[in-house]
């Protein structure tokens, strides 16, 4: 009785382990079926959790663009252009960003993402998952951009106070695959290239800028996943423009101050012909509305408002009409100079405004430029723009007090 007595509880403790093993492999099988899942997260089919290789949709371009500005921080953006090549519509898109990105914003054709976006931080790489707020079609494509900032601490390693070392990893989903993948980096203005340590590297330098370019096609994995660039940058270049600006506005505030200095005390002691300085005042207005109808022109090419040819033909037209007014206003001037010293030296403040209105257009143009290459950010450019605007505003405000003035020697 007691020998049949173990036997049945061996056997009970047995059936008990057995049970246990195989509690344990169904969850171990449940909880790898869910890492796969997300790992997968990019191909959401709707209606089924069915994994596919890219199957929802195809990554027909993605391009990172990082950039580093004079005081170490980085900034950076992904481009991404999907296509839809299915047969059913896609609510939900997933994106990748580098690992410890922040300030993550995502834009497409339709504007900002406020709401619908969901972030997962994965091993290697966050993933941005976007519920589309119109659904992308068959045959449909759509762009979005992602900007984001990097922390330099975990990018930037300062080797000493000009030498600098900038490493990135590039990840993606395993079952991503890549049309046409594009790395872009751009160091601060007046940085030098000293190693990379991949030679596929396409090296331009635009001014004073440097850009390190990436090209890679139908990209399944990274040829080399691990980018180390590094670079020599000297304090110097941190304070180049500041202080090239100061100097140029305390110089011009000095003009100023002695132009306006001597002229106050002038007095007209001979006074040029009333029919003279009244064909100069008309003459220079008509050139100054000449030349606000060329920018509104040019802005209106840029915005896609009117087409290149006929941008042509209007800038010919403007500019025969804008020499012909130069021409003359060259003749009025001498005519006017040679009568008393007083009208040389409005005519020299004249001239001192309008180089500086130009100079400041040749700025804003820069800045639109830099802006749109990506170089700097919304925030800077409208601050930089705002700047350039209000000097300008004060220089034809000097333009319009002049010929206010040489409208008053008329009466």
């Amino acid at each position: 009785m007691n020998n049949k007595r173990r036997h049945e509880i061996n056997l009970y403790i047995i059936l008990i382990v057995l049970l246990c093993f195989a509690g344990l492999r169904i969850s171990y099988v449940q909880e790898a079926g869910c890492d796969l899942d997300a790992k997968n997260a990019l191909t959401i089919t709707p209606g089924t959790a069915e994994l596919l290789t890219n199957g929802t949709y195809i990554i027909e371009e993605w391009v990172r663009k990082i950039s580093i500005d004079p005081w170490d921080a980085i900034s950076g953006s992904d481009y991404y252009l999907i296509f839809n090549n299915q047969s059913e519509e896609i609510q939900q898109v997933s994106l990748v960003l580098p690992i410890n990105a922040s300030d993550i914003s995502v834009q497409d054709a339709y504007g900002e993402y406020k709401t619908g976006t969901n972030i997962l931080f994965r091993e290697n790489y966050i993933q941005v998952d976007v519920t589309l707020r119109k659904p992308l079609n068959p045959g449909e494509r759509n762009e979005f951009l992602i900007a984001y900032k990097l922390p330099p601490s975990e990018f930037l390693v300062s080797k000493s106070w000009q030498d600098y070392v900038l490493e990135l990893d590039l990840a993606k989903p395993e079952n991503w695959t890549v049309n046409k993948f594009s790395l872009m980096i751009s160091l601060p203005e007046g940085a030098e290239l000293k190693d990379l340590s991949d030679a596929s590297f396409e090296v331009k330098k635009e001014g004073l800028s440097l850009k390190i370019i990436l090209t890679e096609h139908d990209v399944v994995k990274f040829h080399n996943p691990h980018i180390v660039l590094e670079y020599q940058y000297f304090i110097f270049w941190k304070i180049f423009k500041p202080l090239i600006w100061a100097i140029i506005l305390a110089s011009l505030g000095t003009v100023v101050f002695f132009v306006r200095k001597s002229t106050r005390p002038a007095v007209t002691t001979v006074t040029a012909p009333p029919s003279v300085l009244e064909e100069f005042i008309k003459v220079y207005e008509e050139r100054r509305r000449l030349y606000v109808n060329l920018q509104s022109l040019q802005k209106q090419f840029r915005r896609g408002k009117i087409s290149r040819k006929r941008l042509k033909l209007r800038k010919e037209s403007l500019d025969r009409r804008l020499a012909a007014l130069n021409k003359r206003l060259m003749e009025l001037k001498e005519q006017i100079s040679t009568l008393a010293k007083q009208y040389r030296e409005m005519l020299r403040d004249l001239e001192t405004a309008e180089a500086e209105i130009e100079m400041l257009n040749t700025n804003i143009e820069q800045v639109e430029a830099r802006f749109r290459r990506g170089e700097i950010s919304a925030d800077a450019r409208k601050k930089l723009i705002d700047e350039y605007n209000s000097i300008k505003r004060r220089a034809e405000g000097r333009i319009s007090e002049i010929l206010l003035r040489l409208q008053e020697e008329i009466a």
